[in-house]
């Protein structure tokens, strides 16, 4: 199973995010960083490593090589997740979070779909280096239906499709439409050494062993959820001049998604 398939799976299992992921979606490169309202250092948080994506898709393809009897093929695979990851350590969409700090309800779903270890650190609130590798734009999950917003989020939509996620960001954030970022993440120091001995396993013909390993690499998939816009729709619209509980009445309607 690819990781963005299990992506899509703890998505599609949650209300939170809408049940937001494209299932039939490939892991792609962002070509567009997303400026989220949580910073780091300056950084953009919403931004992934395609480093870190090549990585784990390798490091799956050399698991299925091993699967299917073919040595020098699950070589050649790890030897490019081995490279990739070591790109990935210098990659700047890497950030330092606490484990604790990561959407609990979508982990907790994780779990259930591919049972993990509990926590990936002895303490899970000491804030640790993590790697993105996927990611969704989707709506806030108290988000309310109007004519404006509809639109807003047809024209994002349509940004998105050609590439332009920033775009779609600014047109969703002047409609006063809150728009959050799921990201699939890897503890990166875990990561980078579970690939380096499973590459000299591999090697030396442990290859059952360097299998059960990178199941445990693949296992340690969080997730997090950062605001991207971080802009409040009561806040927006009362900068608007319209009332601040303009929508109290309105009926609410099913959260919709902005799709990859």
């Amino acid at each position: 199973m690819k990781i963005h398939h299990v992506f899509a799976a703890v998505l599609l299992a949650t209300t939170a995010v809408g049940g937001a992921y494209a299932a039939d979606q490939a892991i792609k490169p962002e070509t567009t960083p997303v400026v989220a309202a949580e910073r780091v250092a300056d950084k953009d948080v919403g931004k992934l490593s395609q480093d870190g994506a090549q990585a784990i898709q390798d490091v799956h393809a050399a698991r299925l090589a091993i699967f299917n009897a073919d040595p020098q093929q699950a070589k050649t695979l790890i030897h490019k997740a081995d490279a990739a990851i070591e790109k990935a350590q210098k990659d700047d969409a890497v950030y330092l979070k606490a484990e604790a700090k990561l959407d609990a309800k979508l982990n907790q779903i994780a779990d259930k779909t591919k049972p993990a270890p509990k926590t990936v650190t002895d303490d899970p609130a000491k804030e640790i280096a993590w790697l993105p590798i996927d990611g969704q734009l989707t709506l806030g999950e108290d988000f309310v239906s109007t004519p404006a917003k509809a639109d807003a989020i047809k024209k994002a939509n349509d940004s998105v499709q050609k590439g332009d996620r920033k775009g779609a960001i600014d047109t969703l954030k002047l409609a006063g439409v809150d728009v959050n970022f799921t990201m699939a993440v890897l503890p990166l120091d875990k990561t980078v050494s579970d690939i380096q001995q499973a590459t000299s396993m591999i090697d030396s013909g442990k290859f059952y062993e360097a299998n059960a390993l990178l199941k445990g690499t693949e296992d340690r998939m969080r997730f997090d959820i950062v605001d991207v816009t971080g802009v409040p729709v009561a806040a927006h619209q009362t900068k608007a001049g319209a009332p601040a509980n303009q929508n109290a009445a309105a009926t609410p309607a099913k959260p919709e998604t902005v799709t990859k």
